[in-house]
């Protein structure tokens, strides 16, 4: 950036050496009158009252003929004398001057060609010589006349051709610095910036007949291309502002900016089947006050740069001058455009002026763009940083936590594993029927409960610790129910169906969710009751399954919620008063989805179902 920025000073200064040099004009005095009849001749023309003009003349959008008086003060010996009209883009122009050997405008010559508008030669004697100009422009009035020596016309040429050198270099060197941003980054920005910068220099080629140098297409010379390209540097102007506000998050000035760039695609449509002079001055008046009204946007966003803190004091005073200065630049040459400010000297000179502020104010842009993006990459990595370091703490305290339950677990465990065999050891002198086999006959189950309690907060601190997937492979179904035998009460589950099939499942994790099924069912389902474990065939898709359901009558605990009931540690207000952990259904589910497959709960009148598929190899 700032090998950019040193090659873009250098262009600067080569341009501003280029505009300190003012060739010598021969013309004294000027003065307009304007026919709007448009059938005047000059015998008419030299009766009427002609007013005092600068020596530019702005004269708006009109359909009107202008007259131009012009007194020249031609010197001893000039010579052929060169006459030059800024910008070349009137429709029709005729001159009128004296023949050499006498004093009255005789000879009438046809300049409206561009190249004529650019140069024409012609003979003047010496002394005060009168010369009439007859304009007519079906786009804007902006004329500036000189008449020159050839000397002079040649120190003119010399001073339009260092400013062109100028202009491209800063073009070139901000074409180049787009280019690369938009190969690094591409974002609808840089792509906006680029199309901008290459309708402004486009622009000021066609505006005084520069593309002539390297292009001889009559298309390209003639005035339509031009005015054209002047409703496109509205729109590319446009495009450009909108994308602004969409990188500072100014959605709803982005949404009328783009609105506004929608009414100049509609201009340029409008441009080759309607009058051309109304859509060249409404487009004018419409992307003036559209430019002014951004503007004043831009200008408020200047002061806000001034509060901001986190930008050096040399930056911030850097970028309100520029933007100060890009504001005045481009507010007087509307207001010159809307008639609000007379002259037309700035305005003429603005395309010139536009190769230096519209790259300034690009910089300033794009260098806010990478502050900002670099703040925001700067603010990500922090937050990133403190995420990974939340995460490492709470994966720490996980492990921790997971080591502390595994060594309770365990210690837990042992002593329960010592009442049962203590238990079991009194039980065999005691007959069933007494009152002591019956506590510890209670005993026993209790422990079992907690046994149990402990087995599913395990299995549900693996299914949480590990990521591993299942393993699936061809199981029996026979293998898969007879380890349903373990579970007490088993005696009162009735087997449904066919049990002969193979499936395509992960053994361990099947029978976690079958004997947690079978628990549940056994343990919330009426005394005595029977447990109904039904197996039937089903079809999933292009390939055939089995589906296993586990159906109990509703208990004392009542019918479950199928919202809540697979939900972690959640148990019915009835289900309360058996122990339990609110572990085992949801741990069920966590092991279906791991399978591929869904845990469903349905219920009816009289029974509560859960029923999952397992597919056939």
């Amino acid at each position: 950036m700032f090998k950019t920025s040193k090659l873009f000073l250098v262009a600067f200064v080569i341009w501003l050496c280029a505009g300190t040099a003012v060739a010598k004009d021969l013309v004294v005095d000027r003065a307009i009158f304007e026919d709007t009849t448009n059938a005047m001749d000059l015998a008419q023309v030299q009766e009427a009252a002609f007013t005092p003009a600068l020596k530019v003349i702005n004269e708006g959008y009109k359909l009107s003929t202008l007259w131009i008086r012009l007194s020249v003060n031609v010197p001893v010996d000039s010579g052929p004398l060169s006459l030059r009209i800024r910008p070349t883009l009137l429709d029709s122009m005729t001159l009128y001057y004296p023949e050499v050997a006498g004093g009255d405008p005789e000879l009438a010559l046809d300049m409206g060609a561009r190249s004529a508008q650019k140069d024409t030669k012609i003979e003047l004697q010496p002394g005060l010589n009168t010369v009439f100009l007859r304009a007519k422009s079906m786009g804007v009035l902006l004329i500036k006349t000189q008449v020159l020596t050839q000397d002079t016309a040649m120190e003119q040429d010399f001073d339009e051709v260092l400013e062109l050198g100028a202009v491209l270099s800063i073009y070139a060197v901000m074409g180049v610095l787009t280019l690369g941003l938009i190969w690094i980054r591409r974002d609808g920005l840089s792509v906006f910036i680029f199309f901008h910068l290459q309708v402004c220099v486009v622009l000021y080629f066609l505006l005084f007949g520069f593309v002539d140098y390297w292009v001889d297409a009559d298309w390209l010379q003639g005035k339509t291309a031009a005015r054209l390209t002047v409703i496109l540097n509205f729109l590319s102007f446009l495009l450009c502002m909108q994308s602004v506000h969409g990188h500072f998050g100014w959605m709803r000035l982005q949404q009328w900016t783009r609105f506004a760039a929608a009414v100049f695609v509609l201009f340029i449509a409008l441009f080759f089947v309607v009058d051309q002079h109304l859509v060249l001055k409404w487009s004018a008046l419409f992307g003036s006050f559209m430019i002014l009204l951004l503007m004043g946007v831009l200008f408020i966003f200047s002061l806000g740069i001034i509060k901001n803190k986190n930008i050096p004091v040399v930056g911030r005073l850097v970028l309100c001058l520029l933007f100060f200065a890009f504001f005045l630049f481009v507010c007087r040459s509307m207001l010159e455009v809307l008639g609000v400010i007379e002259g037309g000297e700035f305005l003429l000179r603005s395309p010139a002026w536009r190769g230096a502020f519209v790259p300034l104010a690009i910089l300033g842009i794009q260098w806010q763009h990478d502050r900002s993006q670099s703040q925001k990459l700067l603010q990500q990595k922090i937050e990133k940083a403190v995420s990974e370091a939340q995460m490492k703490e709470q994966s720490k305290r996980m492990a921790t936590q997971a080591q502390f339950l595994a060594m309770l677990m365990h210690e837990v465990k042992t002593p329960l594993s010592i009442i049962h065999f203590a238990v079991a050891s009194m039980l065999r002198n005691r007959p069933s029927s007494s009152a002591d086999a019956q506590r510890l006959d209670n005993i026993a189950r209790a422990a079992d409960d907690l046994n149990f309690i402990i087995d599913q907060c395990m299995e549900a601190e693996k299914v949480e610790q590990s990521d591993v997937p299942a393993k699936k492979a061809p199981v029996s179904l026979k293998s898969l129910i007879s380890e349903m035998k373990q579970i007490p009460g088993y005696e009162r589950v009735t087997m449904i169906g066919m049990d002969q099939a193979m499936v395509l499942t992960d053994f361990q994790y099947a029978r976690i969710i079958l004997s947690n099924l079978v628990t549940n069912a056994l343990k919330y389902s009426l005394p005595e009751s029977s447990v109904k474990l039904t197996v039937e065939p089903v079809q999933l898709g292009s390939t055939s399954g089995m589906n296993l359901r586990v159906s109990n009558t509703v208990g004392s605990a009542g019918r479950p919620d199928p919202l809540q009931v697979f939900t972690r540690y959640y148990r019915a207000e009835g289900a309360k008063k058996q122990m339990g952990a609110g572990l085992g259904l949801w741990l069920a589910h966590q092991l279906a989805t791991k399978l591929g497959t869904d845990l469903r709960c349905t219920c009816d009148d009289e029974w509560v179902h859960f029923e999952f598929t397992l597919e056939r190899p």
